[in-house]
């Protein structure tokens, strides 16, 4: 079952994230609209409703959502996560390859 619980930023955060980050801290967050558990994925927003990408809550956490991708269409499956190993495990051989 898909979780469509949705986390809104507050006006003028977001600003790690649109520069590459993948965490969304506690007080950067307006409103959590939805129900959910820890460790449920959820859909980002910015305070304007524009889509920042989808990741994992945890109410426990001064990270309160750790973002997996910013397109909020991916399916985030077995698949997703063999594929995001996969890139790298690559990544990692060419790198230490050239030492």
């Amino acid at each position: 079952m898909e979780n469509h619980t949705v986390v809104t930023l507050k006006k003028g955060e977001g600003r790690t994230i649109k520069a590459g980050g993948l965490w969304v801290y506690d007080n950067e967050i307006d409103t959590i609209m939805g129900r959910f558990r820890n460790g449920d994925l959820v859909m980002v927003r910015d305070f304007d409703g524009y889509p920042m990408g989808r990741g994992f809550i945890n109410q426990n956490s001064k990270i309160r959502v750790r973002l997996l991708t910013r397109n909020v269409e991916q399916e985030i499956d077995g698949v997703f996560f063999r594929e995001l190993v996969q890139r790298a495990w690559d990544y990692r051989r060419t790198v230490m390859a050239k030492e």
